[in-house]
């Protein structure tokens, strides 16, 4: 039986999608479930618990999966670490995997630590870094003068300010009030829930209990001096793929060091009965030299969330800053 070149290259392009996802090589490509309203079905509770990291360690170069052999040797090293350990957080495990530890502390050594015990179960899989463009998985250089303006508009903002003045001082993070978008943390309260209308897409965190409302009407974008802390989304389709367009974020905010120029192209796309392909592409002239994207594995968990039960206004807060008055006072 004779095959086309056209074919042998369709054929590779699906196999190695299948390897990416987790997934066997398929015949024929899966085809999302419909909603009532005939659009592709990604409602439901998907978890990232992935294990890989976002930037691909410099010892794999531009190799975007391991051998079974290194996997299985990741694999065995990390359960070692993790039995009883303190709790990774982040690319944590996979990097004291990768470098042959036999014994993990966590950098955080404040009272009431985690252990491992409060983390879901990470998934393995042969990738070797999230960011799958540029090749060599790693996230781009920034562009010139990039770092010398950050360091000074950080040191204006804390000029002739302590740490806790006021709430305002503190991170959104510790006041419980935004924990970004995108939000790519693994294995802590790393769930997503998509909810569908003919009109409307939501993406709703656990972590934050933040909830994303994504109009597909059409509508025109708000005007650039409005801004906000998730930006301002606007969805559709492409096929059975969910593409979400994002600018307007707030300054209060800052996807790794992204300023208000911050530009996200976000995809869903459903592969299986219980996996989500979800494509993160980043761009800020401003910032980086050029863009950059990654994929996260999803998978549905067939649960519900939890709410997040955060501390603010509880003790949280008021501890800090009377915390921070006793310090003054102690030097004083």
């Amino acid at each position: 039986m004779r095959i086309s070149n056209a074919g042998i290259v369709a054929a590779v392009v699906l196999a190695t999608a299948a390897h990416l996802s987790g997934q066997a090589p398929q015949s024929k490509p899966y085809v999302a479930p419909r909603t009532v309203n005939g659009q592709p079905d990604m409602q439901g509770v998907w978890a990232n618990n992935t294990v890989t990291p976002l930037q691909r360690p410099e010892q794999f170069g531009n190799r975007a999966t391991m051998t079974d052999a290194e996997l299985a040797k990741m694999k065995a090293t990390a359960k070692q670490l993790q039995d009883g350990g303190d709790a990774f957080f982040g690319d944590e495990l996979f990097s004291a995997a990768l470098a042959g530890k036999d014994k993990f502390s966590s950098s955080d050594t404040q009272t009431g630590n985690y252990d491992q015990s409060w983390l879901s179960e990470r998934i393995w899989d042969n990738r070797t870094s999230l960011i799958i463009d540029p090749p060599d998985g790693r996230i781009p250089p920034t562009v010139p003068g990039y770092a010398e303006r950050a360091r000074a508009e950080r040191a204006a903002a804390q000029r002739g300010k302590g740490p806790a003045d006021g709430a305002q001082d503190l991170g959104l993070g510790t006041r419980c009030i935004h924990f970004g978008t995108p939000l790519l943390m693994a294995g802590y309260q790393s769930y997503f829930s998509l909810v569908q209308s003919p009109d409307a897409v939501v993406v709703r965190t656990e972590m934050v209990h933040d909830a994303r409302v994504i109009p597909l009407d059409k509508r025109p974008r708000l005007s650039k001096t409005i801004t906000a802390y998730h930006g301002d989304s606007r969805g559709h389709w492409e096929d059975d793929t969910l593409v979400i367009d994002t600018t307007n974020f707030s300054p209060n905010t800052s996807f790794r060091g992204a300023s208000t120029n911050l530009h996200l192209i976000e995809k869903f796309r459903r592969v299986s009965e219980d996996s989500l392909e979800y494509y993160v592409t980043v761009e800020d002239p401003t910032v980086w030299t050029k863009p950059w994207t990654l994929m996260v594995p999803l998978k549905k968990t067939g649960e519900e969330m939890f709410e997040y039960a955060c501390h603010e206004g509880n003790y949280g807060l008021p501890a800090i800053l009377r915390g921070a008055r006793a310090q003054e006072a102690a030097t004083r």
